[in-house]
């Protein structure tokens, strides 16, 4: 008889429990399937803390993922070399800077943002080259979650304000989303717990952009840098 009474008990005292873990995973469900990347985007920034020292710095592509291809230049080595650079700077300034790739590797999206949700980077910047089918394209872009989240803008703005001043053939500005649709997102820029931006550093299918990338290699890797450091700043309040 004491027994029956026991899980009785126990069964009242779970029930709550139960009901009310069911209706908060609902809840979250349906927030996600109305809210969509927007809700997707805030939940995935809970409980995360920030090292405000270490930055995310992302190579596109890699491996058997060559990016965009102009002849024997392919987008994959211009963007290692990029990011070696602005690593180099800023590791010198005292940051701590993690790699998604150092060499010509495959490193797949979503270990691209494992890399930098666990090492807890307080920003993630994708370098990039970009590409067209009309040789006239030119200019730099940078690119944001859909939402135009206050910090991302800024680190955007930032770099692309630098680089301008670095030297570059047209600012295209910062755009929103993904180039295929403005409510559909990077899956960096969705899948980052972090301020992040994806940067297109010039068109590879422009020839007067790989000469200038080729000329200014350090000075667009200064401007990253500075950018960066100027946007880590302005949120920390320093």
């Amino acid at each position: 008889m004491k027994n029956s009474r026991e899980r009785n008990n126990r069964k009242t005292f779970l029930f709550p429990i139960i009901a009310l873990f069911s209706l908060t995973f609902s809840a979250v469900l349906a927030l996600i399937m109305v809210g969509g990347d927007e809700t997707v985007y805030y939940l995935k920034q809970l409980n995360f803390v920030p090292d405000e020292k270490t930055v995310c710095i992302d190579p596109g592509h890699g491996g058997e993922s060559s990016g965009a291809v102009l002849g024997s230049r392919y987008e994959k080595d211009d963007n290692l070399r990029l990011s070696l650079l602005v690593r180099d700077i800023l590791t010198d300034r005292g940051y701590t800077v993690v790699m998604t790739r150092d060499k010509d590797s495959d490193v797949s999206l979503s270990e691209r943002c494992r890399i930098a949700n666990k090492a807890r980077a307080s920003l993630f910047v994708s370098i990039h080259r970009n590409s067209s089918s009309s040789s006239s394209a030119t200019g730099m872009e940078m690119w944001v979650h859909s939402t135009k989240p206050t910090d991302d803008a800024l680190l955007a703005q930032n770099i692309l304000d630098c680089l301008d001043v670095a030297g570059i053939s047209q600012n295209r500005g910062i755009h929103s989303g993904y180039r295929e649709g403005a409510d559909k997102n990077y899956y960096i820029n969705r899948n980052t717990k972090m301020p992040s931006v994806l940067a297109e550093i010039g068109f590879i299918s422009n020839t007067d952009d790989n000469k200038v990338f080729d000329e200014s290699l350090e000075k667009y890797a200064k401007a990253i840098a500075d950018g960066i450091e100027m946007t880590l700043k302005e949120m920390n309040g320093a």
